[in-house]
C-alpha cells in the first residue's frame, strides 16, 4: 500500500475520532442548560419513557452529533467523505449502546431506551454529514465576478 495513502486514512481516522472525543467536551454546557428547562418534565407510559425521554434528553448531544458528522465532512481529504463519518456515527452508536450500568436486571423497556439513545445519536452523526455533502463549504463555491 502506497504510504501517502495510509498517511491519509490514518489523519482521517484520527479526525473523525477527535471530533467524537471533543464532542464530549462540548455538550455538558448545552445538557445542563437543557436539563434546566426541561427540569420536572414527567414521561407516563412505556412509550414516552422508553421512546421519547431519550430523544429529549439526547438532543444536546444529538446537535454537538449533526455538527460532528458535518466537520468529518468538511475536513477528511476522501472523494466519499460521508464514508468517514460512519466511523464517528459507530463511536456514537456503541458507546451510547454500552454507556448503561443497571442496579437490576434491564427490562425489555430498559433495552429499547438503550438502543433509541444510541441510534439517536448515530443517525443525528449521519444527518450531519448528509447535510454538509447537500451544501458544500463557502470556500469551495466559485463566485463569478
Amino acid at each position: 500500500m502506497n504510504p501517502l495513502r495510509t498517511r491519509v486514512i490514518v489523519r482521517n481516522v484520527l479526525v473523525g475520532a477527535g471530533a467524537y472525543y471533543l464532542s464530549w467536551w462540548v455538550s455538558p454546557p448545552l445538557e445542563i442548560g437543557f436539563g434546566k428547562l426541561t427540569k420536572g418534565v414527567t414521561y407516563t407510559g412505556d412509550f414516552a419513557g422508553g421512546v421519547v425521554m431519550p430523544i429529549v434528553t439526547g438532543l444536546p448531544v444529538a446537535l454537538i452529533a449533526v455538527v460532528v458528522g458535518a466537520t468529518v465532512v468538511w475536513v477528511v481529504e476522501s472523494e466519499t467523505p460521508f464514508r468517514w463519518a460512519i466511523f464517528p456515527a459507530f463511536l456514537y452508536a456503541f458507546f451510547g449502546y454500552i454507556g448503561y450500568h443497571w442496579a437490576r436486571p434491564p427490562m425489555f423497556i430498559d433495552r429499547v431506551t438503550q438502543i433509541v439513545t444510541a441510534a439517536f445519536l448515530a443517525l443525528a452523526c449521519l444527518g450531519g454529514a448528509m447535510l454538509a455533502i447537500r451544501r458544500p463549504a463557502s470556500s469551495s463555491r466559485i463566485n463569478p465576478v
